[in-house]
């Protein structure tokens, strides 16, 4: 049946059977249809070769995609849009009055225009002939708006279909930008062009260094903190995740506005890194003033300038000024091309105009002039009509600024407010004013006084400072958002989870949390493992300061293995699978290793040429070994040296010089002999890491070589990475998941024969 809707513009009486699934199905084909125009999306379909016709075909029997319009169709019906049942029929009354309206104005303005001529001074025969061009201009634009608009309704048998009777109302742009354009995008990652070899190659390389880029993974956590943005109105939410899960990018792209809904402006992100040895009420002062300092930049990018009077006493000077060079130009050059004395040129023009009767404008101004007349007569009138409407927009331009400026009135008093709290946060103002005076007498006698005061602010205590935040806060939320300029003012709180007791991150957010709850202040607090473990036992017989403080937890994983190749091929259009796996596996997924291992793989490919997947690997893995071993043999030297930490030492040192695979796993073996489960032992606990540690590198070796063919490239490949994230949580688990994937993939374990 979908055959017979191939054509969302029309339908025929018998679509009117099933007429709201085929509303959703014709709404579904206009988006598509619009949306594959996109430059964008037709780049991204032309570099995986992929075919808009299959595109168009795939989302159109994409059922979830369906439902998802049908339900938004819904939504706009509940809010009280009229529902649409397309009908032949003729125009009706008012239709017919929008459209005879203009005409008649018109016809009056030209009726009054004739019947008064003879009665107008000459400025006002000037200025109404100036206005008729553009009087007729906007007549004939609006009817001939009108007139499109109308032409279906007389039509017979088809009507067409406009876009405005999709069911969509004012949300249609949301549902393309927020249903149909995700959903395309995950159909060209989802059937983009993959890449297989053991040759390391790609081709441009695309925002591999920088930080902040526009090239964001869709995870679930950011889909989640990007609906928590478009129904949260206040509170305060814990960001989670481990070090380097890309919590700092997540709010550093929530402040460069990649992270919100279409249908509102960018939230107003205010941005702090909590100090590790931190005062409370001076933290509080600290996002005091940076909020103050975004507000500032903020209006002054949006807040439109209001010139004060001395700006409209120069545009005015200048304004008179330019008309005076207009006439003095007019009188110089039509004097010069006039059919007379050049003495003569204004009187005889002026009497000119005094002989010139409406309508009849053509012969006394054109056709019995000499060319030289016309030329001066265009002249002047190119100029007349130049400064009339300098002149004209002189006053239109205040009457708009005062309209501007008394409807962006809380805007302007916001912007002045941020500056006095500026200054108020920045300096301790001292204020000195006085006077003297001094009455002399005869005989030398005098009289004097002198007056003076001073006053001093005094410093404000911490419940104040929160209470002055909280204050300005919900006038900056509420000013900014009747003003049309963002929705939601946002404070993130980054590097929290770097405070090295919890103990102390705890307290800080004990003491800072009066500032919570601000009417239209959303709070994004980036919080460690430990607090996440504290959020997420409530329900249980426990509740600290972070139970009491957060509404709700964002957890922020380590990358999937798709979302790990994704990120690889965003950066090196090209690469070949096997390096996005030997990526993926070796950060563990994590978004910032991820990043330094693609870089350290790019940087094999400036000492060789197209370097084999064995040679980047061995090359990686090398560089592992190293940085690794300094680091277990520093642990090493801290400690108490005995027996058993001297044979440990031994194995230690030979980290950095192995580097076969057999030979790594027979190392792994002899630093795991010996080994028990007393993780209290500093000794035992270093033998673990060390011995998990080499254990996954020889994996890694052994599995990533230039045998490793498309066919082996499995999901399977995933507990690699997930080995490595437990490297530095519990070392066992780490063993003993790499025991199992070796066993899964007919590896040999550490001392079989």
């Amino acid at each position: 049946m979908a055959g017979e809707w191939s054509d969302p513009r029309s339908f025929d009486e018998e679509s009117l059977n099933d007429f709201d699934l085929w509303t959703t199905r014709a709404a579904l084909e206009s988006l598509v249809d619009e949306a594959l125009g996109d430059a964008l999306i037709r780049r991204g379909l032309r570099r995986e070769d992929l075919s808009p016709e299959d595109a168009r075909e795939a989302l159109q029997a994409n059922e979830s995609l369906l439902a998802k319009l049908r339900m938004l169709q819904d939504q706009v019906a509940a809010e009280g849009s009229a529902a649409f049942r397309p009908r032949t029929r003729p125009a009706n009354l008012g239709e017919v009055g929008w459209l005879i309206l203009p005409v008649l104005f018109a016809v009056g303005y030209l009726t009054m225009l004739v019947l008064a001529w003879q009665a107008m001074p000459l400025f006002l025969k000037i200025f109404t002939t100036l206005a008729l061009p553009g009087g007729v201009a906007a007549v004939f634009a609006r009817v001939s708006r009108r007139v499109s608009a109308l032409s279906a309704r007389f039509t017979t048998g088809t009507v067409e279909f406009g876009e405005e009777q999709l069911g969509l109302g004012h949300r249609r742009e949301f549902a393309l930008q927020e249903i149909v354009l995700p959903e395309i995008r995950n159909y060209v990652v989802a059937h983009r062009r993959l890449h297989y070899g053991t040759k390391l190659v790609f081709g441009e390389q695309r925002d591999l260094y920088e930080e902040e880029s526009d090239r964001i993974v869709p995870t679930p956590a950011a889909k989640r903190l990007r609906r928590i943005l478009d129904r949260a109105g206040s509170g305060a939410v814990a960001l989670g995740g481990q070090r380097g899960s890309g919590k700092t990018t997540a709010i550093h792209s929530l402040r460069r506005g990649l992270i919100h809904g279409t249908e509102n402006p960018a939230p107003l992100v205010v941005v702090a890194s909590a100090p590790a040895n931190y005062d409370a009420r001076d933290f509080v002062l600290h996002l005091h003033g940076l909020l103050c300092r975004t507000v500032l930049d903020r209006l002054r990018e949006d807040l439109p300038f209001i010139a004060d009077w001395r700006t409209w006493l120069r545009r005015g000077v200048r304004r008179l000024a330019g008309l005076i060079a207009s006439a003095a130009a007019a009188w110089g050059l039509g004097g010069w091309l006039w059919d007379g004395p050049f003495l003569h040129f204004p009187a005889e023009l002026w009497h000119l105009l005094r002989q010139v009767h409406f309508p009849d404008l053509i012969d006394p101004l054109w056709t019995v002039q000499p060319t030289g007349n016309r030329i001066a007569l265009v002249v002047l009138a190119l100029l007349t009509l130049y400064q009339t409407g300098r002149l004209l927009a002189l006053p239109i331009d205040a009457l708009t600024a005062a309209v501007r400026r008394k409807r962006n009135a809380g805007l302007h008093e916001l912007h002045a407010d941020a500056h006095r709290q500026l200054d108020r946060i920045r300096y301790l103002q001292t204020h000195t004013s006085g006077w003297s005076g001094k009455l002399l007498f005869p005989a030398g006698a005098d009289f004097g006084r002198t007056r003076s005061t001073q006053r001093a602010e005094q410093q404000l205590t911490h419940p104040e400072v929160v209470a002055e935040f909280r204050a300005f806060a919900e006038q900056a939320a509420e000013q900014l958002r009747e003003g049309g300029i963002t929705e939601r003012v946002v404070v993130a709180i980054d590097e929290l989870d770097k405070i090295g007791e919890q103990d102390k991150a705890q307290q800080l957010i004990n003491d800072i949390k009066g500032i919570f709850g601000v009417p239209g202040c959303l709070y994004l607090v980036a919080v460690s493992d430990d607090a996440v473990l504290s959020l997420e036992q409530r329900g249980l017989a426990v509740r600290d300061a972070l139970d009491s403080a957060f509404s709700e937890l964002v957890r922020l994983e380590p990358f999937t293995l798709d979302e790990s190749r994704l990120w690889i091929t965003q950066r090196l259009p090209g690469v070949p699978e096997q390096f996005c796996h030997l990526g993926h596996c070796l950060s563990g997924g994590l978004p910032r290793d991820l990043r330094r291992t693609t870089i350290d793989m790019v940087d094999v490919t400036a000492e060789r040429y197209q370097p084999s997947l064995s040679a980047v690997t061995a090359l990686l893995i090398r560089e592992e070994l190293k940085a690794k071993a300094n680091a277990f043999i520093g642990q090493a030297r801290v400690l108490k040296q005995t027996t058993e930490l001297a044979e440990l030492w031994t194995n230690l040192l030979r980290i950095p010089e192995t580097h076969e695979s057999v030979e790594l796993a027979a190392l792994a073996a002899e630093l795991h002999e010996g080994a028990t489960n007393d993780i209290g032992d500093p000794v035992n606990l270093l033998r673990h890491h060390s011995s998990a540690f080499v254990f996954f590198c020889a994996t890694v070796l052994e599995l990533f070589t230039d045998a490793l063919t498309e066919d082996r490239l499995t999901p399977s490949l995933h507990q690699l990475a997930i080995a490595r994230r437990h490297l530095a949580l519990d070392p066992h688990l780490a063993w003993s998941t790499l025991t199992d994937f070796r066993k899964a993939h007919d590896v040999g374990l550490p001392g079989e024969s």
